[in-house]
């Protein structure tokens, strides 16, 4: 297990962090699938392939370009990298010019400070523009791209699409199985990626917490799927939070991770999403994040799950609109991993995850291969894993160049523990 000693001051945390990522031949990208600490890094072998372009406009017309977004094109080919950097700097600035009420967000008084001395270390030991930090973070590349696109699009929504499927109570505790989807373009990016990483913060900080399975020391653990809201209007807020880590430092209880959402909904990053959450106790909840409201389903059942594109409580699904026929197809999905349930939770075991999350009954399967891709997703899974938190265990698969996908694979076994 890796293991990252939070400090601190925020330019030492930095400091801290690009050194440890360079030892482990980890370098900064804004389009990087390995995440750690709300950046966003690849592999440095990733970066010897001729066809990578980590160049900002490369990267960000390439998206468009991907997204069949004509007028985000011409717009970034009128530019030069400055550009881009310019309007980063200005969105950070607005974020560290925001005074939030100490008494209703007491969790992040001098966060963006921290956050802005933590991205000059990084950008120190890297020897490169601390703005080029800043855009390898979600709290950026969202209404960044959203700059590209004249606000048409929300930037992340598209991007990854994921499962989570949690049995709430078996024999071993409660059982978690996540799929993380995204285009194939990232997988020599995330080669070594599998291995717990401790952030080990001091007592006053908050909680520790692992990635990338993304659970903390009281043994609370949430994971985000993607849902897109393109009608819906966007707080104007400069200040951004990652909710991920607000949530894992500050929540011991489904309960806690509720009632930080409702206070912090309008900052939380990322923004449109659906967030499954569990407890130590085997509470779980589902949390359809909007970009404005939010809304909760727990459940009775032995289960509870997520998976990308499509909200289906009545207050969020209405937001969304489901009579697109994108909607139509990744509520199949939904709709498949509910049957499958009907049967596996039954005798929830890590077995019966596993055959959930490697289900490719088309037209819209829980593990995606590009044999099986649709004109709806263009994605494939990258990476797949079991967790069984009161064993502190997780079992990972990690697609291979060819490509041979996580599920063809026997998965790495890993142990984790806090300090």
């Amino acid at each position: 297990m890796k293991k990252r000693r939070v400090q601190i001051e925020g330019y030492e945390n930095g400091v801290t962090l690009a050194k440890a990522w360079i030892s482990e031949g980890l370098m900064l990208c804004p389009e990087g699938e390995v995440i750690e600490g709300g950046y966003r890094l690849v592999d440095e072998s990733y970066t010897e392939d001729e066809d990578v372009d980590l160049n900002l406009l490369a990267l960000w017309e390439k998206r468009a370009v991907e997204r069949g977004d004509r007028k985000a094109q011409e717009r970034i080919r009128t530019w030069n990298e400055e550009t881009f950097l310019a309007y980063v700097g200005t969105i950070h600035k607005r974020a560290l010019s925001e005074k939030l009420d100490k008494n209703r967000y007491p969790e992040v008084q001098g966060l963006a400070a921290y956050k802005d001395r933590e991205a000059k270390g990084i950008a120190d030991v890297f020897g490169t523009d601390y703005r080029r930090v800043l855009l390898c973070k979600d709290i950026y590349r969202g209404p960044t791209y959203m700059f590209v696109t004249e606000g048409r699009e929300q930037g992340r929504c598209e991007l990854q699409k994921c499962t989570t499927v949690i049995f709430k109570k078996s024999p071993v505790g409660s059982i978690i199985g996540r799929n993380m989807d995204s285009g194939i373009h990232a997988m020599d990016g995330l080669q070594t990626y599998g291995e717990p990483v401790l952030y080990q913060y001091p007592e006053e900080m908050g909680y520790s917490y692992i990635y990338p399975i993304q659970i903390n020391s009281r043994g609370l653990m949430i994971q985000g799927s993607s849902i897109g809201y393109p009608n819906e209007p966007i707080s104007e807020s400069g200040f951004r939070v990652d909710g991920y880590d607000l949530i894992l430092r500050f929540s011991e209880t489904v309960d806690d991770a509720i009632e930080l959402i409702g206070r912090y909904n309008l900052f939380f990053e990322p923004a449109p999403s659906s967030l499954a959450v569990v407890d130590v106790n085997g509470d779980a909840a589902i949390i359809e994040k909007t970009k404005n409201t939010f809304a909760v389903r727990k459940t009775d059942r032995r289960s509870i799950f997520t998976t990308s594109g499509v909200a289906v409580e009545k207050k969020t699904r209405k937001i969304q609109g489901d009579n697109t026929q994108t909607y139509q197809f990744e509520f199949k999905r939904h709709q498949l991993i509910e049957n499958l349930l009907l049967e596996e939770e039954k005798a929830p075991t890590i077995e019966a995850m596993q055959r959930i999350m490697s289900n490719h009954i088309t037209p819209s399967p829980v593990c995606r291969h590009l044999e099986n891709l649709s004109p709806y997703s263009q994605l494939v899974t990258l990476y797949s894993f079991v967790l069984i938190p009161r064993e502190q265990v997780y079992y990972f698969s990690l697609i291979r160049p060819g490509p041979v996908y996580p599920c063809q694979q026997e998965s790495t076994k890993y142990s984790y523990w806090f300090i």
